[in-house]
């Protein structure tokens, strides 16, 4: 046999250095396979014995226990140990007036979402009621009215959610000014909170019961005395009027959307147009009556100016003369007094000098 690789004949199997009887056959010079080998691969515990899988059992509820355990699971976070100067003081409770300015500043955020969506719904039906006028006389095409169906459907689930959210945050408000009038006042409300909410939402009296209550706690902020009469003010009257419009409005377009005739729905989106507007004006003069209120109720003190020193007067003392002694005491004193009142009326303070106002 001849080795593929370095040509040189191999030795026959009975002669010294040739390859035992039944042992792979390699070339004693090179070292090159001079047969064919065939190589078995094998998992590492192809040959180990398997171990007989154990049945599954089924699932029998939470484990039960005899006795309580005791054992716990250990806290995901546990608390910090107290420092050497004792453990973190609690926060102290917010004021009253900080409560009802973060609920007023929320408020106009979400009336004015309101009125943006109030607003866009009315351009939308418009719109609609302008094709609606348009498809009389001629066909319209399929793309404006796509455009118009998807946007006065989007406009008409987003426009309640906001005036959903603007009246539930509209009540909190009110609850909250309510107990800060009546605790500076020394007075209760004529009618509670949850008489207020009632006649809120019932369809007839939410025409006066907010009304009603928007006077009264202006009445109280603005410490009028109790045995009088409210009487609304204009940003309360103007939301008054602007309120009952658009309840009355929105009831009608719902009650004329109702009909089956083609007049009964181009009156229904008309009538969805204006009291989309009227929706619109609710949330401004929404915006304008808790901006008022809150100003009456828990004003925001502005940072008053500073005193700053822009000029020193030349001090003049007494000459110590010993026949004016006396005299000059007396002038120096009255002298001094009227330096002083002087350095007062400047705005000199503790500072002794000509000082102004500024900032």
């Amino acid at each position: 046999m001849i080795c593929p690789r370095c040509g040189r004949p191999q030795p026959p199997p009975d002669s010294p250095g040739a390859p035992r009887a039944g042992a792979t056959r390699y070339c004693v010079h090179c070292g090159r396979v001079l047969a064919g080998v065939r190589w078995v691969a094998l998992p590492p515990d192809a040959l180990r014995p398997r171990e007989p899988r154990r049945p599954r059992r089924p699932y029998a509820g939470p484990p039960r226990y005899a006795a309580t355990p005791r054992w716990s699971l250990r806290a995901w976070m546990p608390a910090p140990a107290p420092g050497p100067e004792g453990a973190l003081p609690a926060p102290p409770p917010r004021e009253p007036d900080e409560v009802l300015r973060g609920a007023a500043e929320l408020l106009v955020r979400v009336a004015t979402a309101t009125l943006v969506l109030a607003g866009l719904g009315a351009l939308a039906e418009a719109w609609r009621y302008g094709l609606l006028v348009a498809s009389r006389s001629s066909a319209l095409s399929s793309g404006p009215l796509a455009v118009s169906d998807g946007l006065v459907t989007l406009v008409g689930l987003l426009a309640p959610v906001g005036a959903l959210a603007t009246g539930v945050l509209f009540l909190r408000w009110l609850h909250l000014g309510r107990e800060i009038a009546a605790a500076y006042s020394g007075t209760r409300p004529a009618r509670r909170m949850w008489a207020v909410v009632v006649g809120s939402v019932l369809p007839g009296p939410n025409l006066t019961v907010p009304g009603a209550a928007l006077t009264e706690l202006e009445h109280t902020a603005s410490a009028l005395p109790a045995d009088t009469r409210p009487r609304p003010s204009t940003p309360v009257l103007r939301w008054w009027v602007a309120w009952v419009a658009s309840v009355v409005l929105g009831v009608a377009a719902v009650l004329r959307g109702l009909g089956v005739s083609t007049q009964a729905l181009a009156d229904s989106v008309l009538l969805h147009a204006i009291a989309d507007v009227a929706a619109a004006v609710a949330a401004w003069a929404t915006i304008q009556v808790v901006t008022h209120l809150t100003e009456l109720l828990a004003p925001e003190l502005r940072p008053a100016g500073r005193e700053a020193v822009v000029g020193l007067g030349p001090s003049t003392r007494a000459e110590s003369t010993p026949g004016a002694e006396e005299s000059g005491a007396e002038e120096s004193g009255a002298g001094e007094s009227g330096a002083a009142e002087d350095r007062v009326a400047a705005g000199g303070g503790r500072s002794g000098g000509v000082g102004t106002e500024v900032g």
